[in-house]
């Protein structure tokens, strides 16, 4: 009886997924389990010739590149320390690199393997959320802890078994393998959106399962990404325009001002995030750091003024990896919108960068400047809701298109521009 044959690219796929759940789990968590993942994935590359000279000389040319930007911008420019330096490199050789490698060994069957084993583990996922919804969460969290698997995330009420996450803050709401619902719901809008790609925008089973998954989620953040997602199948299917075009408009806006978990919350967040003061950010830093320790939490709204506030004219080139750090010197707090949290971290510089290799990518499915748009502001609203933009997921978009065939010499045979 012939053993059945392993996938290898499948296990590197899973492995990466997980690597990219950010602290979530205790392989993401141990620097130790991700060299090891990374170090496997290097020898895969060489030992299967997958790395050609061509792309040795990217990443050589493009390490040299972000290190001499990160080198001046933080020894000379910000006057930081060589610790802030050694953390921004350490990001190009955890996260970069391990990005790069991914992109190399996958090549034009990356999108394939990523969306493949994104909906195996969202089918997981739909097993542990049944417990949830029939009330039995506190079940799955005496398990999940009994088994005791350390992650990174010091929150009362967290549970990871690497395939699922059960957080008591969100009982009624689906984390998959990520850290919270917020986070899944933008991994999966991605994956879908990289699945639209290829199969020309047809909601196949594949599309169903992953929409699915999404409403799981309960994200305001999934939701409104969510609404973009579908204006950009509907203009790809129907490129002319017509009187539905000027009527889904506003339509989306009523639902966005009149659906609860949309227009409520996203209003509610914004008055309170305008009205809370200096003073009372001080105030909640005494009260929690005597009683529980731990920081202010703030909303999307109120993390952009206080990261603008702390760093101004610095966000064009970013602060440090580590600039929480300083931040926390200022106010101790949690920021939550992504998108300033990247612009502390690379900068305008960075971010535009991410965005043009993400766009770069896009544009050849796609083929429209109008659909582009929509795919950037995709990226975007799920940016703002979670720092999503430096993890390996994302960032495999400033190599993907090293690797990526034209639509019509995909190997699925299935992809075309759109007209």
């Amino acid at each position: 009886m012939r053993a059945p044959k392993i996938d290898l690219l499948y296990i590197i796929t899973l492995l990466f997924l997980f690597l990219t759940a950010n602290n979530s789990n205790f392989l993401s968590a141990n620097n130790l389990y991700w060299f090891v993942i990374l170090l496997f994935m290097l020898v895969v590359a060489i030992a299967k010739k997958l790395m050609a000279r061509s792309d040795l000389k990217i990443i050589l040319v493009f390490s040299a590149v972000y290190l001499g930007f990160v080198a001046i911008r933080d020894l000379f420019i910000n006057g930081l320390g060589m610790d802030f330096l050694t953390s921004d490199a350490i990001f190009l050789f955890k996260y970069v690199l391990l990005s790069f490698t991914f992109c190399v060994i996958l090549k034009d069957r990356l999108t394939d393997y990523l969306v493949k084993v994104l909906i195996h583990l969202t089918i997981i996922s739909f097993f542990f959320y049944f417990f949830q919804l029939i009330g039995l969460g506190n079940t799955l969290y005496s398990y999940f802890t009994s088994i005791n698997l350390p992650n990174g995330i010091n929150s009362p009420g967290y549970s990871n078994i690497l395939i699922f996450t059960y957080d008591t803050n969100h009982e009624f709401r689906n984390s998959g393998f990520f850290w919270e619902p917020g986070a899944f719901v933008c991994i999966l809008i991605v994956g879908l959106l990289l699945h639209l790609f290829t199969n020309k925008f047809s909601f196949d089973r594949r599309t169903k399962l992953l929409l699915v998954g999404i409403v799981t989620t309960v994200s305001t953040t999934g939701y409104l990404a969510l609404l973009i997602l579908f204006f950009l199948w509907y203009r790809y299917k129907v490129p002319r325009l017509n009187i539905w075009v000027v009527v889904l408009i506003p339509v989306s806006i009523i639902l966005i001002l009149n659906i609860p978990v949309l227009g409520d919350k996203i209003s509610k967040t914004f008055d309170d995030d305008m009205s809370m003061s200096h003073s009372e950010i001080k105030r909640s830093e005494r009260y929690l750091k005597a009683r529980q320790d731990r920081q202010v939490a703030l909303n999307r709204f109120s993390s952009a003024v206080v990261i603008y506030e702390a760093f101004g004219s610095e966000l064009i080139l970013g602060v440090s990896n580590k600039y929480d750090e300083i931040l926390n010197n200022i106010e101790n707090v949690n920021i939550s919108n992504g998108i300033m949290a990247f612009l502390a971290k690379f900068g305008l510089v960075g971010f535009i960068f991410v965005i043009y290799k993400y766009s770069k990518f896009c544009i050849i499915y796609v083929g429209k400047v109008e659909l582009l748009i929509y795919c950037i502001l995709i990226l975007i609203v799920l940016s703002i809701g979670e720092s999503i933009m430096f993890l390996p997921f994302i960032l495999n978009f400033l190599f993907m298109t090293l690797q990526q065939l034209p639509p019509e010499k995909n190997v699925r045979g299935r992809i075309s521009p759109a007209r």
